[in-house]
């Protein structure tokens, strides 16, 4: 299947799946918690924030190790499902290391009094290379500072609607 047919099946996978999803973003560990437990505290903020992103959703892969072991509470379906939505590329997830390895540590050290950590650099430099693509998560206190200075950068906080 070429990238293109697979880059279909996607869409309409995603439609089927998420009907009223209609384009790309990239999300956090938080927000992919959030809408695959339903006890999740964000869960139904990240339902209502669906129409708004589009699919395929782009993550790092520190990302994904990060929910997987956070969905530890939520059960194996819950695993299950984000494995099911990366097999058929729902969720792209991008490998930083070592290729983008200057980057990803300056940001780790970007901040004195803050702490970036490792995922968080790496989403961060995702969207400096897609500055286009809204970023999801339920992290407000850390991404409305790493976004203060990256303007035109539209993000998805559960107290906010941009």
């Amino acid at each position: 299947m070429s990238v293109v047919e697979k880059g279909r099946a996607t869409y309409r996978l995603v439609v089927a799946i998420w009907s009223d999803m209609v384009g790309r973003a990239i999300v956090d560990t938080g927000y992919l918690v959030a809408l695959l437990n339903a006890s999740d505290a964000h869960h139904a903020w990240a339902r209502e924030l669906l129409p708004a992103l589009r699919g395929p959703w782009l993550t790092a892969e520190a990302c994904i190790s990060e929910t997987v072991f956070l969905l530890e509470q939520a059960g194996k379906p819950a695993v299950d499902s984000l494995f099911r939505w990366l097999t058929d590329g729902l969720v792209l997830s991008r490998h930083f290391l070592p290729e983008e390895l200057a980057t990803v540590r300056e940001e780790v050290f970007r901040y004195k009094a803050r702490w970036v950590d490792f995922a968080d650099a790496c989403l961060v430099t995702l969207s400096d290379q897609q500055p286009r693509l809204p970023v999801a998560s339920v992290d407000t206190s850390d991404f409305a500072v790493y976004f203060r200075r990256r303007p035109k950068r539209r993000l998805f906080l559960p107290s906010t609607r941009r």
